[in-house]
């Protein structure tokens, strides 16, 4: 009984001085994975809980986004080049903390990402390897932790602009066989995400 009372006490403080906001934002994201450069549109949504008044509000909050990816150039396999566009989709799920100054806010952010990407590749001969990859199209799954922080400024109209950078290191696995037995099926690579959005709160 005394742990019910608890969390009705704790409720009830949270919304006198809190506020729950909801986000729905849409963006432009750049992408590098190593050597492999990804353009996409990104849609989020995400629930926030910032302090109801003062100057200075803190918030804390999760946020859900899909990267869709419609181009690509470079590659992370050996002796491969890019042909042409790229696609696929992505899920992220970050947690947010940030402070909001008059309007302007800085976050930090970290979570998981996992994406679902196909490329067409085509052979680069040197050496040895001569042969080893021919034409063929890649499908990989990217996992693994991000990190970084974003800012920005809301509007009293609730829009809200902002750009964020993240970083990370992702295991990829080729899950399709492409090419022979001289090309890793997995790997690792270095993430990095570069985002300029417009956003609207509910």
């Amino acid at each position: 009984m005394k742990r019910i009372l608890l969390l009705v006490a704790v409720f009830v403080i949270s919304n006198a001085f809190a506020a729950t906001v909801k986000q729905t934002t849409v963006g432009y994201t750049y992408v590098e994975l190593n050597k492999a450069s990804y353009q996409a549109v990104e849609i989020g949504t995400s629930v926030i809980v910032i302090t109801k008044k003062g100057m200075v509000r803190p918030y804390t909050g999760v946020e859900i986004s899909v990267p869709i990816f419609f181009d690509s150039k470079g590659s992370n396999l050996q002796d491969a080049e890019n042909k042409g566009s790229g696609y696929g989709v992505a899920l992220q799920v970050p947690l947010i903390f940030g402070l909001d100054i008059g309007g302007f806010y800085i976050q930090a952010m970290g979570g998981y990402n996992i994406g679902w990407l196909n490329d067409s590749l085509k052979n680069v001969p040197s050496g040895a390897q001569i042969g080893a990859l021919k034409t063929a199209k890649t499908k990989t799954i990217s996992q693994g932790f991000i990190y970084g922080g974003g800012l920005g400024y809301v509007f009293n109209s609730n829009f809200t602009l902002g750009l964020r950078y993240i970083k990370g290191s992702m295991q990829n696995e080729i899950i399709n066989e492409p090419t022979s037995a001289a090309i890793d099926k997995k790997y690792k690579t270095n993430y990095t995400k570069i985002m300029a959005l417009i956003g609207y709160n509910f």
